[in-house]
């Protein structure tokens, strides 16, 4: 696309844009032959995961069994599946962009904070149903794995809450069940999420706490309210600094909450601190039902509103790697790599926090420049909110391993780690209560691992390692690797079309190496 055309671009700022940037990118597919919204539906997605990976496009599903027009009658899933799309999002080129290029990005974006714009009329008060019209079951809500405990209506959604005592909204990703048409379960730890922490606040005063439930958004809220703003951060303005612009909030219906004006549905209703019900198992993000099912907090709801013909919005959890797992890994990264500034660790070069381990590994390049680097990096990573959650493996790699590549990683653990040394375990910490390694008894506990596979800082130049051979050049503290010279790279780079050489059309494996970066230009490699 040329830069004209990327200046006539419609400007994305709700679902529906998100929906007509995606069709004009070939990036979505209409599903319109009959699924069954009870298993079948969540089975197309996850086999268009497991089979074509990053290529996966977003889905719209149009004739869902049970739901059929003028009634609410599609599902669109699959936002975030695609790196391609977040570069989208982001105005970066979704073509030649890479993850580091995403969190480069992002944490700057984090830094900026515009507010949202209230106004008096949305489009998301188009319809309003109360009382005895309540029913969250209008819409094509999924049974998404067989072992689920009901059907979840909220899985790429933002919950919205307020702080007690301040100004500050809290809006969260947090898995939400059905219990019925007019009752849900929120699933989340009191006092250990943002989420949580208000909650005690209203726990301790005995007071209902008011919440609502927004589907089908902007899709920069819905990315943004998976990340880990700082407490007190609203994350309408993060989502403002993404989009350039403020998002758009009108006050809920029989909730004091801003909601977003132009969401497809919100969902009000209110949480009684002295009222629980039984909640999941549910198909995590491990890719495994890890978690014991048990009580979460009620919500009562006391208000149902949608646009005309919305379109409901969903995500598949389970194995990895689905759109939870490419989101998350972005974001992540980019608030932990913030984290490290802002504690004054210095030479920080890229944080991955890795995918395909359901981001359970987190791998921070670094330029060392003090003793201990590694072991600097792992305090600041595990005293991050989010990390009661994820990054309980924690690998700390040299500069010249790209983070966001496993073989690579795994080249530096085998050849540059002293086990007895470099690997260092922390038990028996705060760790996540879905972790399926932890026993039943012992959930929300885990042991912590820093693996240092950084070159040992302690060693002294040695003339056999020289920087142009045995005696020459600069001594070097640690043996060189085999990359071969620059002006050899140069050259092969310069003749490489005149080789005649192209891959085959069928293989095993994945059709790049790991050492890629080494044949790309130096600023490349930075």
């Amino acid at each position: 696309m040329n830069d004209q055309s990327q200046a006539n671009l419609e400007p994305i700022d709700d679902l529906r844009s998100w929906l007509r940037r995606l069709e004009l990118e070939e990036h979505l597919t209409h599903v319109t032959e009959a699924v069954d919204w009870d298993l079948e539906l969540s089975g197309v997605v996850r086999r268009t995961y497991d089979v074509l990976g990053d290529a996966s496009p977003a889905l719209l599903f149009e004739n869902i069994n049970g739901y059929q027009a003028p009634e609410p009658n599609k599902l669109f899933i699959g936002q975030f599946r695609s790196y391609s799309r977040i570069c989208t999002l982001l105005d970066l080129d979704p073509a030649t962009s890479t993850r580091r290029d995403i969190v480069r990005r992002l944490k700057t974006l984090f830094l900026d904070e515009i507010p949202p714009l209230e106004v008096a009329e949305a489009p998301v008060h188009e319809c309003i149903d109360e009382g005895d019209a309540i029913n969250v079951l209008k819409f094509p809500v999924p049974r998404f794995n067989y072992r689920d405990g009901g059907r979840y209506v909220g899985t790429m959604h933002a919950v919205i809450t307020k702080d007690l005592n301040s100004d500050w909204v809290n809006l969260g990703l947090y898995r939400v069940m059905v219990h019925n048409e007019r009752e849900l379960g929120i699933y989340f730890l009191p006092g250990r999420q943002h989420i949580g922490k208000q909650y005690l606040d209203y726990a301790e005063r005995d007071e209902p706490m008011p919440v609502a439930i927004a589907i089908g958004l902007d899709p920069r809220l819905a990315f943004i309210a998976s990340g880990n703003v700082p407490a007190g951060v609203c994350e309408y303005d993060i989502a403002g600094s993404m989009k350039g612009g403020p998002i758009e909030v009108v006050k809920g219906k029989t909730v004091d909450l801003p909601v977003p004006a132009k969401a497809e549905i919100v969902i009000e209703g209110f949480i009684d601190p002295k009222e629980f019900r039984d909640e999941g198992p549910f198909g995590e993000y491990p890719g495994y039902y890890g978690e014991v099912p048990g009580p979460a907090p009620l919500v009562r709801v006391t208000a149902v509103t949608h646009r005309q013909d919305p379109v409901f919005q969903a995500s598949i959890e389970g194995h990895p790697i689905n759109e939870s797992h490419v989101m998350s890994s972005v974001m992540k990264s980019a608030t932990i790599w913030n984290e490290l500034e802002h504690n004054g660790v210095p030479g920080i070069q890229d944080v991955a926090c890795v995918p395909e381990a359901s981001n359970a590994h987190m791998v921070v390049s670094v330029k060392p420049t003090v003793p201990a680097h590694a072991d600097w990096i792992a305090s600041v990573v595990w005293g991050t909110s989010s990390s009661v959650w994820l990054f309980k493996h924690l690998f700390v790699v040299d500069d010249d391993i790209d983070p966001w590549d496993i073989g690579q990683v795994s080249w530096a653990m085998a050849w540059r780690v002293k086990a007895s040394e470099d690997i260092k375990v922390w038990k028996n910490h705060r760790g996540s209560p879905i972790d399926p390694r932890q026993e039943p008894e012992q959930k929300g506990y885990w042991d912590r691992v820093l693996i240092d596979a950084t070159r040992p800082w302690g060693w002294q130049p040695r003339a056999v390692w020289g920087s142009e051979g045995v005696g020459k050049g600069e001594p070097q503290k640690f043996p060189p690797t085999s990359r071969p010279d620059q002006n050899t790279i140069d050259l092969v780079n310069q003749k490489w079309d005149r080789y005649g050489i192209e891959p085959v059309g069928e293989f095993i494996g994945s059709p790049v190496g790991i050492m890629r970066n080494w044949w790309q230009p130096p600023e490349d490699q930075e």
